[in-house]
């Protein structure tokens, strides 16, 4: 392949500088390649310089990671045709972009050693190489918006410069109440206190956490970086497992001794965070429904969402929901839900009161609804229109049930307005002579 005179010159002149740690001028760079600045200006905000050069002050740059390439593979890797970006390329120092690069790749690391099914040990690992991932990506980041002198502590310890911690990074860009920082914390805490507990049998509340914070650090990565972690030719995010359960202690004991309780207990202190904070950035959660449309008029598959398009299209798409027993959530037919309500007016209302808003029954000589009275305000509010959390119908047979929250807001939206249920009817009313 032949070498452009513009590229070969470029390629010399930041070698060189990089050889002598020399800064190289923008000037020179414009001399020797014989650009407008709009050219380099086109390379530039591309990002396809971004391996070779970093900006230290406006026009002026230092040079790095040419000395083992050739002129043709630099002229390669610069050609605009393939639209090259360079991760790091929106960064100005140089350990920051080191910093991506390691992190890219332990992540990436992580997730191929959790994925080989062969090791016994792959949740080990995968807590290991993710934890590092994020402390090399949050200092980066951390470097950008204050500087390399922020990632260091002030009193470095037998002349060795020290960094701060992934809890002490985590602490500078999350707030405390951030799932995502949580989601970390957790898994660090298992590096720190409990790695020689992550046995194969805990596996399933493990992974449920472990592939939220993949998701999390995909997200916060590409936002970053302007760079995907995983190009469309990836497949390795951790396949979900079944819903956890302990296996036997009987069990756990013959296979680990004493150990087994520690093992058990920490799998259900695990299990009881992720319950108890019920968020897809902390843990991916095992109820969970996706709803898909097959087809459109014109014959073309649809999907609500595809798992390339990261956390936030998750967070949009997926509807968790905690399945609940009907006979629990909706146990009222119409007639139970009618004698609830009036049941809870007599308590909680005067005679006087209720005159205001309810008519008199003649047959009972008390003031309460009746039927046409709960169909008029259930219309009124569309509450059969679906299944709800006021309304559940059954199919077969055609069965509707009501929620004790149904009860509850009948009776707030009856009682708030006098004429309310009046006009609820009203309304009733016209709709049948219309029809």
């Amino acid at each position: 392949m032949k070498v452009v005179q513009s590229l070969d010159s470029l390629f010399a002149l930041l070698k060189t500088s990089e050889e002598k740690s020399k800064k190289v001028k923008l000037s020179s760079i414009l001399e020797a390649t014989g650009w407008k600045r709009a050219t380099f200006q086109t390379y530039w905000a591309k990002g396809q310089l971004s391996d070779f050069l970093s900006e230290v002050e406006k026009d002026v740059y230092e040079a790095s990671n040419l000395q083992d390439l050739s002129p043709v593979e630099f002229s390669k890797l610069l050609s605009q045709s393939k639209h090259r970006r360079g991760l790091g390329h929106n960064c100005r120092s140089k350990l920051s972009k080191a910093l991506l690069g390691k992190a890219r790749d332990n992540m990436m690391l992580a997730l191929e050693l959790y994925n080989r099914p062969s090791l016994q040990n792959r949740m080990d690992a995968f807590v290991m190489c993710f934890c590092t991932a994020w402390e090399q990506f949050l200092k980066a980041t951390l470097i950008e918006q204050h500087g390399e002198d922020f990632i260091f502590r002030a009193q470095p310890k037998k002349g060795i410069k020290e960094t701060i911690s992934l809890r002490e990074c985590l602490g500078h860009a999350f707030p405390k109440e951030s799932k995502v920082r949580k989601n970390v914390e957790q898994i660090v805490l298992l590096r720190d206190q409990a790695v020689h507990l992550l046995m194969p049998e805990i596996q399933g509340i493990m992974s449920r956490m472990f592939q939220s914070g993949v998701l999390n650090f995909c997200s916060k990565f590409e936002a970053f970086t302007e760079t995907p972690l995983l190009n469309n030719s990836h497949t390795g995010m951790i396949s979900l497992v079944g819903e956890f359960k302990s296996p036997p202690a009987s069990l756990m004991r013959s296979t680990y001794g004493n150990v087994a309780a520690e093992i058990i207990e920490l799998a259900e202190s695990c299990l009881a965070s992720v319950e108890e904070i019920n968020d897809i950035e902390f843990a991916i959660p095992l109820n969970v429904k996706l709803v898909f449309a097959s087809e459109n008029d014109e014959g073309t598959t649809i999907a609500l969402t595809r798992a390339d398009q990261g956390m936030q299209a998750l967070k949009q798409a997926l509807v968790i929901e905690k399945p609940v027993d009907r006979s629990r959530s909706h146990p009222f037919l119409q007639k139970n839900a009618i004698t609830r309500i009036n049941e809870l007016l007599a308590q909680r209302f005067s005679e006087q009161k209720l005159s205001e808003h309810i008519g008199k029954n003649s047959s009972t000589g008390r003031f309460e609804i009746n039927k046409n009275c709960f169909a008029a305000v259930v219309r009124k509010n569309k509450w059969k229109s679906s299944n709800n959390h006021y309304h559940h119908k059954n199919d077969n047979p055609e069965l509707h049930y009501y929620s004790e929250d149904l009860v509850e807001e009948f009776i707030r939206k009856v009682m708030e307005h006098p004429g309310y249920l009046d006009g609820a009817k009203r309304e009733q009313n016209q709709r049948k002579r219309r029809d």
